[in-house]
This record gives C-alpha cells, structure tokens and sequence, in this order.
C-alpha cells in the first residue's frame, strides 16, 4: 500500500469535508421576533459544555503523562468513597448542575413568560387553523365574517401557508390523524399536534421571503412528504392572495394512499370554533 498516497487522500478529503462546511453548517436564518431567545439558550449551552469537555480533555491529558507508567507509577486501587472523594465530586455535580440546568431552565421559563406564553391579542393579530394529516398540511383562515367554521373561511392549496410580514400571527392546530409536529426552522418554533386536543402557538416574521414547514415527529411512511412552504410578504400582497383564494377550496394534486390501499385525498369540512386564549 502505498502510505504517503493514501495520507493524501485522506488529507484531501477532510479539507472537502471542512471546505463543505460540514463541521460548521450555520443554522437556519432567524427571521422571527424572538427566534433569538431560542439561540442565545443554544448557545449558551455550547459555550459552557465545551468549556467543562475541554477541562475534561486537558486533565485526561494531564494525568496520562503525570503518571505513565514508565515514571514507576503503580496501579492504585481505591473504592472512591474516602469523604474528600465525595465532597470534590458532589461539588463538581453541583456545579455542573447549577451552571447548565439551572441557568437554562431560568432563561427558559423568562423567555415562555415574555413571549411564547404570552399570545398576542387585538385586530392586528392574524388567526390561522392548521389541520396536519398524513401527510400533507392544510390551512384555514376566517373569512370576512371573522368567524371559523362557516361557508366563507379561506382553505388554500394544501402545503402553502401565507402571512404578512411583521404581524402576529397565532395558530391553533388540530390533527386529523395520528401526531404531528408543526416546526419552523427559520422561526424556531414547534409545536405538536395531537388527536383529539387543539395546540396554539404564536410567531411573527421580520423578513419577507419563502420558508420551510416540516413535520417533525414521526407520522407514518410517508414522513417524508410533509414538506410545506410559508410566504412571508407584504401586507397588500397577502390580502391580495386572500381575495384570490377565498372562497371556494382550489383543486390540489395531492394525493396518497393509507394502509388499506384507499386514497385518503383532503379532509371535508374540517375546522372548529376558535378558541379564545387566556
């Protein structure tokens, strides 16, 4: 085997590897108003983990060369339970403990009192029903009437979800089938839809554009295709896309087949009277 070729080619293939940015894949953009309270707690986390790992490294370093066995170290057999045993690890416990789990549940439930708990209300607020099925999202917005659950609500081709930018926007969500979990990457929000109960949850956008919609809990074998498009633009162009769309449901070329080999299609006259949150 020729060594210094295969080096090469190894040494080539990292450099494709970090060329690629594999190790150092930026998140997805934040284009939401508080998207940067879920980051700041992400990194947080890093920054102190990898501070405690590289402690850790240094003094496995530190004691493999302080006692190798070439400097006549014997092998020491010790059941650890001496009382300055206990007290170093039982700090080292507490300080690990109070620097991470502390911290972060404090940061966490300050940022869910401030923001995520605390839903918007008033004319400005923009309230959308959302329906995941297997395995496909379907949306609905109030129509003129203002009211849910009547003959002039707004149900657009299935997977595509619109919003005006900088406006809240709460959606309530229902499943029509099995678990589901509505998640926005750009916006760093989740949130799980489970039969027989209605979820909420709230965003904002700061940016216009067109972004992802996944499902992130496993929902069958068609997981996979529950890929949706959110279109964040202005105000005037989505109540444009509003009188476009409304009211009469558009034809969609979705379709899929369940386990007993029957086409499932979209789901009629689903919806349900909002729930007013407190």
């Amino acid at each position: 085997m020729n060594k210094p070729r295969v080096m090469r080619q190894l040494s080539n293939r990292w450099k494709t590897m970090i060329h690629a940015g594999i190790w150092f894949k930026d998140p997805p953009k934040d284009v939401s108003l508080d998207g940067y309270r879920i980051d700041s707690v992400i990194q947080y986390t890093d920054l102190v983990i990898g501070i405690y790992f590289g402690i850790v490294v240094v003094a496995l370093i530190y004691f493999i060369y302080a006692y190798r066995s070439s400097l006549g170290n014997g092998a020491v057999y010790d059941h650890g339970d001496k009382k300055k045993n206990v007290i170093v690890t039982g700090g080292l416990g507490l300080l690990v403990f109070c620097s991470v789990d502390v911290v972060i549940e404090t940061i966490a439930f300050r940022d869910l009192r401030e923001a995520f708990w605390n839903f918007p209300k008033g004319e400005n607020v923009l309230r959308i029903e959302v329906l995941p099925q297997q395995f496909a999202w379907n949306f609905r917005y109030a129509g003129p009437d203002d009211e849910f659950g009547t003959s002039d609500d707004i149900i657009p081709t299935q997977n595509h979800m619109h919003i005006p930018e900088n406006t809240p926007v709460v959606v309530q969500m229902a499943s029509w089938d099995v678990i589901h979990s509505f998640y926005l990457p750009n916006f760093r929000i989740k949130q799980d839809a489970t039969p027989g109960m209605i979820t909420a949850i709230w965003f904002q956008a700061t940016e216009k554009g067109v972004f992802d919609i996944a499902c992130a809990e496993l929902c069958g074998n068609g997981h996979y295709k529950m890929k949706g498009y959110l279109t964040v633009e202005s105000k005037e162009n989505f109540d444009n896309w509003l009188i476009e769309n409304a009211p009469e449901l558009p034809d969609d070329d979705w379709d899929d087949w369940d386990d007993a080999g029957e086409e499932t299609g979209i789901p009629e006259e689903w919806g349900w009277t909002w729930k007013e949150l407190k």
